[in-house]
């Protein structure tokens, strides 16, 4: 299908991916929290819970409908553990230009970093992939393209296209890390709600670009980034680099990496502000069925371009069926 050959404005996609139900790495996550529990330094409450590892089969409905609505991407990279997805035979990754790539090798001369099961330290170091192009795009597992995209719809005229809006900068003080953690806790608990502190990476992101006053909030969107922006800062900034990668499960002493680019993207007037009318996100923790209706009416108008399908294993065997027949139906199978 030609999906390797070069162009003068070549895109690739980079994906983050583990099989938590994988009984292998269940034991080593489980001995590596028993070994450093004590010290990691700002444990984000939530960060290490089974539900941030399940595979519930997203990432098949991911690749797919990159290939069927951005087949102008070069290469799909998958960024896991030691794990290749069972649907991707070596006929599948050949024939879509899908590529595995280990941590070993983003990490290289930083294996002290691994294991490690936080995705913040894992996306720190995505810039690392070999031959990856200028121009990627950045994506968790659980995003789904839901009809088709251009290369403007991330990039244009040199610049990303960001979507979001600027909002004031709010401070956390260690106290109110400290009661954020606990409230995520309790509504965990109670309401079966997983809480990330997103708002405070982001700012935390914003304020190493040397934003003071506003920052670009970003929802739970696909990211373009500039290889050339995140490489040319932690190649000058080692430090921070070695800092964000130390963490083995999620810390809110981190950044993360897309948040970061945004920004150094706006300090650069490199950036193209959009709002996010063609993103949805679907919910299982937080969603219900009438709302689950009206999201999915909304996908099967054509509304949507990115579809954001978290906490799946939350939602009624009978939501779940009707997402994944819709899904089926937009979606050809990779075969």
């Amino acid at each position: 299908m030609g999906y390797n050959n070069r162009s003068s404005f070549d895109v690739d996609a980079v994906i983050t991916w583990v099989d938590g139900n994988d009984p292998s790495h269940k034991a080593k996550r489980v001995n590596a929290l028993s070994g450093l529990n004590d010290k990691i330094s700002n444990k984000l409450s939530t960060g290490h819970l089974k539900t941030r590892f399940l595979d519930n089969g997203e990432l098949y409905y991911c690749v797919a409908s990159l290939r069927k609505y951005a087949p102008w991407i070069r290469n799909i990279y998958i960024v896991t553990d030691n794990q290749v997805p069972d649907f991707l035979t070596p006929e599948i990754q050949q024939q879509y230009g899908i590529h595995i790539v280990d941590h070993k090798e983003i990490f290289k001369s930083y294996e002290w970093a691994l294991p490690t099961f936080n995705s913040l330290t894992i996306e720190t170091a995505i810039w690392r992939i070999p031959d990856l192009s200028e121009n990627f795009i950045y994506l968790n597992d659980d995003f789904i393209l839901c009809s088709p995209v251009n290369k403007s719809d991330f990039f244009q005229n040199g610049k990303v296209v960001l979507r979001g809006e600027w909002r004031k900068m709010i401070s956390y003080s260690p106290l109110r890390i400290k009661l954020n953690n606990l409230f995520s806790r309790l509504v965990k608990k109670f309401l079966g709600i997983t809480r990330s502190l997103n708002l405070l990476i982001q700012i935390r992101s914003a304020k190493l670009a040397d934003f003071k006053k506003k920052y670009f909030y970003s929802p739970h969107v696909p990211h373009p980034i500039h290889l050339k922006t995140v490489e040319d800062f932690y190649k000058s900034n080692p430090k921070i680099f070695e800092e964000n990668i130390k963490y083995p499960f999620r810390s809110t002493n981190q950044h993360t990496i897309q948040y970061l680019a945004n920004h150094l993207e706006f300090k650069k007037n490199s950036a193209n502000v959009i709002p996010p009318d063609d993103a949805l996100m679907i919910n299982g923790e937080t969603d219900i069925k009438f709302t689950i209706r009206k999201k999915v009416e909304r996908i099967k108008n054509g509304e949507i371009k990115f579809l954001s399908l978290q906490g799946f294993e939350s939602l009624g065997k009978q939501s779940q069926k009707n997402i994944r027949d819709l899904l089926n139906q937009i979606i050809p199978p990779l075969k």
